[in-house]
């Protein structure tokens, strides 16, 4: 009965800590202007500092097209996160690898 016991508690401990790893996301601000998509497709934003920010999408969620031109050199404030991607080959099959990228879950124009 003890052993039922300690494994019943070994396994609630293990499921709390990976429910609290799974939902715990990092959320990033960053107010930059807009240049535009770069050669690899992905849309590139400058800060005050002149440092390159690549958005690889944009949320679901994002009412928002940055594929109109209209919108760049325009300033925006993003707020945005990492996220774990397939990476595939020439062909387009899987490769089994990931690659980090970021994505866009909010952005407002900046005035």
């Amino acid at each position: 009965m003890k052993t039922l016991h300690n494994v019943a508690f070994v396994l609630f401990i293990s499921a709390s800590l990976s429910f609290t790893t799974k939902t715990s996301i990092i959320e990033n601000t960053l107010t930059a202007t807009y240049k535009g998509i770069s050669e690899q497709y992905f849309y590139k934003f400058v800060d005050e500092k002149k440092v390159e920010h690549l958005f690889y999408d944009l949320d679901e969620n994002v009412a928002f097209s940055l594929d109109d031109d209209a919108n760049i050199g325009k300033k925006f404030t993003l707020t945005w996160k990492t996220k774990q991607i397939e990476e595939y080959d020439d062909e387009g099959d899987e490769t089994g690898e990931k690659t980090t990228v970021k994505t866009i879950l909010s952005i407002q124009e900046k005035k």
